[in-house]
């Protein structure tokens, strides 16, 4: 008999439309920054996240969340993100929210 393991918590981001745009337009430039080699695309939580919010989805799994998480930080910090900083800083206290919900759960 498979081992039964537990619903794996699923949070939503409510994001404006320009958030979400620019959520996107951050995993887009950090899975093309990252890619192996040439057309190839990293797989795991980024390209995943991606991957939903591309569909539309805004309901991101805690994997899903600390990989945005993590790519939005680095974003802050460099200089082709500059203008959208106070855009990034907002996605990045949103994210943290929701992973804080996540574990209050």
């Amino acid at each position: 008999m498979p081992e039964e393991r537990p619903p794996v918590s699923v949070e939503s981001l409510s994001l404006t439309h320009e958030e979400a745009w620019t959520l996107h337009d951050v995993l887009h430039t950090h899975l093309q920054r990252t890619g192996t080699g040439e057309g190839e695309v990293p797989t795991g939580p980024v390209r995943e996240a991606f991957e939903r919010l591309d569909d539309g989805t805004r309901r991101f799994e805690p994997a899903h969340l600390e990989a945005i998480q993590r790519v939005l930080a680095r974003a802050h910090h460099t200089r082709r993100w500059e203008v959208e900083r106070p855009r990034l800083e907002a996605l990045l206290h949103r994210v943290a929210e929701a992973l804080d919900g996540e574990t209050e759960n």
